[in-house]
């Protein structure tokens, strides 16, 4: 009878152990997201790329008054639960200025669409 409780309360922990390692990996996501904001004379546009814990951004600014701007943002992320239900990603990027910071914001995810901060980022379909 002992034996058998030390095996049942093994399993347990171990159990319990599998499943917080799991959730300390966190949720990742794969493929490209866009949101393109138009204003007539000038159109900007954010595309996310997340592969494993890796994000990439390009902000792409095209006016009437200047050339193609591109900027190439690189870094991590982090996607976690809070005690509410709701989500937040937390973003580390390697270079900031004043449209890309590091730091924790409001994330949604649906079947073919992120929503960061409030912005609304399409699923890009791959070729």
């Amino acid at each position: 009878m002992k034996k058998s409780i030390k095996i049942i309360a093994i399993a347990v922990v171990a159990l319990m152990l599998c499943l917080s390692l799991t959730s300390c990996f966190g949720k990742k996501l794969d493929g490209t997201y866009l949101a393109e904001v138009d204003v007539g004379l000038v159109k900007t546009s954010y595309e996310y790329t997340f592969e494993g814990k890796n994000v990439t951004v390009v902000r792409t600014a095209d006016s009437a008054f200047s050339s193609e701007d591109k900027t190439t943002y690189t870094g991590t992320y982090e996607i976690n639960e809070l005690d509410n239900g709701d989500l937040e990603i937390t973003f580390e990027f390697e270079k900031e200025d004043d449209f890309i910071k590091s730091g924790t914001v409001s994330f949604e995810e649906g079947k073919d669409y992120v929503k960061i901060n409030g912005t609304t980022y399409n699923l890009v379909e791959e070729d």
